[in-house]
Order: C-alpha cells, then sequence, then structure tokens
C-alpha cells in the first residue's frame, strides 16, 4: 500500500504539470510560433540562396586565377544576360543548315 507521503509527491507533481501547461497554453500564440517558422524558412532559404551566389562567383574568380582559363560549366549569369552578337553580312546571305 502506498504511504501518504507518495500519493501527496504524485499529487504535487502532477499539479506542477498542469500548472505548466496552463502557463504555456496562456503565454504562447501557436499563429504566431507559424509565423516566425515561416519566417525563419525564409530568412535561411535567402541566406542559403545568397550564399549560393557568392560561392559560385568566388570559386570562377579562383578557377580562373589557378589555371588561366574560364571555368567549364557554361556562361556565368552575367554573360548569359548580354545580348546576342550581331551576325555578319556573309552569315546573313548563306541558308542556314548548308
Amino acid at each position: 500500500m502506498a504511504k501518504r507521503r507518495d500519493v501527496v509527491a504524485e499529487q504535487l507533481d502532477e499539479l506542477r504539470q498542469d500548472l505548466e501547461q496552463l502557463w504555456g497554453a496562456l503565454t504562447h500564440d501557436p499563429k504566431a510560433e507559424a509565423r516566425k517558422q515561416r519566417l525563419w524558412t525564409v530568412f535561411v532559404g535567402a541566406f542559403g540562396a545568397l550564399g549560393a551566389l557568392a560561392a559560385r562567383k568566388v570559386a570562377t574568380k579562383a578557377w580562373a586565377i589557378l589555371t588561366g582559363e574560364t571555368p567549364p560549366i557554361g556562361p556565368t549569369p552575367r554573360s548569359a544576360a548580354s545580348p546576342p552578337t550581331q551576325r555578319t553580312e556573309e552569315e546573313q546571305r548563306e541558308p542556314a543548315g548548308v
């Protein structure tokens, strides 16, 4: 049979847990917590994207310094945005595929 002291200690522990849960329910807004989580996700994503762009730029410059060549991965975003080169008059006169 359980002693009175053990029963009281068990009930006090249950009361403590209930009060902690009540305090949590009163002080935390689930919508605000969800908003903070979404904001954190956007924040981390933005820093990840900026970090990737910066890493690509640094790697491109390092490759050019170390090898003296352009990187073999293709055009960088800046050069890809440049306007296409004009065709010469000879290229314009010749039919395509000949």
